[in-house]
């Protein structure tokens, strides 16, 4: 005989079959997920979006104190391009929303209600005005229904109800509110009314909102997307968003300007003190002396002392601001450093520096953690420079120290020669000097002063503008996607199902799956039938679909017995529960219908249950026999109300070591009288996976019928049944498929092989008993 080729893989057209023969699925999923879509769409407030197209300006860092970066000539730093990651990351700070929710009361939420969906309004455009005085921002209120009537309004939520009168406050979770009529249509309507939390409310837009930079857009292009219900509301939003956004930033860039504003008008305040002390001086020194003039060389004295004087008070002001930068540094280490004025570029660089990683470092403790990996480096990098800024200050003093003491000795040299002046003219010169000393220094820092208003108001020129709007009318949720999204899950859905159920069913499903994986041959299948029906199902006038295919099993077994001695059959399975013992009494009673005398063995000796079904239980039988208790003839019943059938339990009681009684020396002797006294012998023998009963019997039998059952028995044991077929180790083996249920595969169930009739031919199945004999 020719071997047949078995088939392990997936089968993709029985796949399709199970899915064409579960469309009711897919009948009920599609109406309801896709009814549900329009529920959603029509319950649900639809979302506008507003674009805007936003410009970035690059930053202009404030300048330090006088006139540019310390000990440099020229105050103005070079524009870098801006860092769109940190102003994208600055635009989407919940800080920034709270400011707009607060500028555009949008803590406050109502919604004008409709019959189908409630409609969210703008509270300046409500026809009553509401006024609220907060003073628990961080939580919301309860959701009221609103009612205004002409002498006052009513609201009402789950478990509060509040009454009141236009005009006069009243609380709200410790909230003043205050209600005020404007337009008199509005009596009657009805409002939704709630008090949301600050940040609830920033974080609900904020969830709305997106920015990103514009694809060929420039490096400091940025595209800001809201979506709303109303479309101006969310315009608002976005243009008060950046004037948050620019007012912030102006802060920011104007914080040093300030700084160094404050402290020229402290300095011109005591200068101009100073200037008005000593011109007082002049004034009564001039009234009391009578001086008018002095002479020429007194001039020329005067001169110099007034040179000498301000280089020691420029000394003296280099001193201050190193001093100042000391103190920056040692007192006040998370500021920059504010100075100006000395004209060192090294100094100039360091503090340049040390500033620089300043900002970075404050930019990284606000947008990270204090444990962010990038701070420690930073803070090296600062304690390098703070000792750099020192070691440069020490050496600056020196020079300094230099120059005042070259300064003292030209002054002491200087003064020696006004011993020869008249005593009045020096006093005179001494206190007209000072005097121009301090109206020099007073010139000097109004200009300065004056150089700053300009430079803090021309940085208002900075921040960013709006380039362009763009209005969608597009909605959200968009029906077409809705609707799309809900007509593939209506399909995937099931199909999901039924594919994973397909994949996991580890139950033998239908003949292909025994076709397919075992080249033993199927002697006949039997159908489903319920457990209240009647244990032996043919008799000579049932012609009911099972009656029919054990009649059909019949035929094949005489088939079988024309080709070889097939006296004892043996009825095995590889489970309990696959209905070997119903198959083998309604085979063995459709034997004795044709007039056959047959014999039952109960050889299931651990589980017996054919006893029950026969109603011959506790009856004397194989374990008695091979026991030595009784004789032969003792142990054969013959079934009531079914003639020329016979029985043999499994005996009473059981015997506790059934693989041993088994192999008695009285089994030989057992089958050759029951071969000699009946026609055919039918043994009910105990499952393969369970025991190896029935490997040990099949040395007394002539054919097996091995039993599976239809979406019970798994798909595992079919390796089992191949690999006892092909290792011989049952006696001419055959299948019968018990259980059967309709569909997939078996849709007719009647008789042998009407399921698989287009697929598999008959032959296949009947045919291929004569084969293998």
């Amino acid at each position: 005989m020719e071997e047949k080729e078995l088939s392990t893989g997936f089968d993709i057209s029985r796949l399709f079959r199970r899915i064409l023969s579960n469309y009711f699925w897919f009948l009920f999923t599609i109406p309801v997920l896709v009814g549900g879509a329009y529920l959603y769409l029509k319950y649900s407030v639809p979302l506008f979006q507003v674009v805007s197209y936003l410009q970035i300006q690059p930053p202009n860092e404030g300048q330090s104190l006088i006139g540019g970066s310390p000990f440099s000539s020229s105050g103005q730093q070079a524009n870098n391009l801006p860092d769109m990651n940190g102003e994208v990351f600055k635009l989407q700070s919940t800080a920034l929303f709270e400011q707009v929710v607060d500028s555009l009361r949008l803590d406050i939420e109502v919604s004008a209600k409709g019959k189908v969906k409630n409609q969210p309004m703008q509270v300046d455009s409500l026809p009553f005005v509401i006024t609220t005085k907060r003073t628990n921002v961080h939580q919301s209120s309860e959701v009221f229904d609103l009612r205004l009537n002409k002498s006052g309004f009513e609201l009402v939520s789950s478990n509060k109800k509040i009454s009141g009168i236009y005009d006069k406050p009243f609380v709200i979770n410790g909230d003043s509110v205050l209600f005020q009529l404007s337009d008199s249509a509005a009596i009657g309507q009805a409002y939704t009314f709630q008090l949301k939390s600050k940040k609830e409310k920033a974080a609900e837009i904020l969830g709305r909102f997106t920015v990103g930079p514009v694809p060929k857009g420039g490096s400091g292009m940025l595209q800001l997307t809201l979506k709303d219900e109303i479309t101006s509301r969310a315009k608002m939003i976005i243009e008060v968003l950046i004037d948050k956004y620019d007012g912030a930033n102006q802060d920011f860039k104007t914080k040093s300007l300030k700084s160094e504003m404050a402290f020229l008008d402290n300095r011109l305040n005591a200068v101009a003190r100073e200037l008005e002390t000593q011109e007082n001086t002049v004034r009564d020194f001039k009234a009391s002396n009578k001086i008018n003039n002095v002479s020429a060389s007194a001039d020329q004295l005067l001169t110099s002392l007034t040179d000498i004087d301000k280089q020691k008070n420029d000394n003296k002001y280099k001193e201050t601001l190193l001093s100042n930068i000391e103190n920056y540094i040692r007192n006040r280490p998370d500021e920059k450093i504010q100075v100006a004025g000395v004209q060192d570029g090294e100094l100039l660089g360091l503090v340049s520096a040390y500033n620089g990683k300043l900002t970075e470092r404050a930019s990284v403790l606000a947008y990270g953690a204090a444990q962010d990996l990038r701070l420690p480096p930073i803070n090296t990098k600062i304690e390098d420079l703070k000792r750099s800024i020192e070691n440069r200050i020490n050496s600056l003093r020196e020079e300094l120290g230099t120059s005042n003491s070259y300064l003292a000795e030209r002054e002491r040299s200087t003064n020696s020669r006004f011993v020869t002046l008249p005593e009045k003219e020096k006093n005179y010169i001494e206190v007209n000097r000072l005097l121009n000393v301090k109206q020099t220094l007073y010139v000097f820092l109004l200009q300065r002063k004056e150089d700053k208003n300009i430079e803090f108001a021309s940085s208002g020129f900075g921040g960013s503008r709006i380039v362009d709007w763009k209005f969608s009318n597009m909605r959200e949720p968009r029906p077409l996607f809705i609707y799309a999204g809900a007509l593939g899950a209506a399909i995937l859905l099931p199909l999901l199902i039924i594919v994973i159920a397909f994949i996991s069913n580890r139950k033998i499903d239908s003949f292909e799956d025994i076709y397919k994986s075992t080249a033993m041959p199927v002697a006949g299948e039997i159908s489903y039938l319920p457990k209240n029906k009647e244990n032996i199902v043919i008799t000579e006038d049932n012609v009911s679909a099972v009656a029919e295919q054990f009649r059909t099993l019949r035929t094949n077994f005489f088939y079988l017995s024309k080709q070889l001695a097939n006296k004892v059959v043996m009825v095995t399975s590889s489970i309990s529960g696959e209905g070997k013992s119903f198959v083998s009494l309604n085979l063995g009673n459709s034997i004795a219908i044709s007039g056959k005398k047959i014999v039952l063995l109960e050889f299931d000796l651990r589980n017996p249950t054919l006893s029950d079904k026969v109603n011959l239980e506790d009856k004397v039988g194989i374990h008695n026999y091979l026991s030595g208790e009784v004789s032969i003839e003792e142990i054969v019943n013959p079934v009531e109300g079914y003639p020329n059938l016979y029985f043999i339990s499994a005996g009473t009681p059981l015997t506790p070591n059934p693989g041993e009684i088994i192999l008695s020396n009285k089994m030989p002797t057992m089958f050759e009288y029951l071969r000699a006294n009946f026609d055919y012998i039918i043994l009910d023998t105990p499952p393969i996976e369970a025991v190896s009963d029935s490997l040990t019997m099949s040395k007394y039998v002539d054919s097996t019928f091995y039993i599976v059952r239809h979406k019970y028995s798994n798909k595992s044991s079919l390796t089992l049944i191949n690999q006892l077929y092909k290792d011989k180790k049952l006696p001419n083996p055959v299948l019968v498929i018990n259980g059967i249920k309709a569909g997939d595969g078996y849709r007719n169930a009647y008789g042998y092989g009407y399921g698989q009739k287009a697929k598999i031919k008959k032959k296949k199945g009947f045919l291929r008993i004569a084969s293998i004999f």
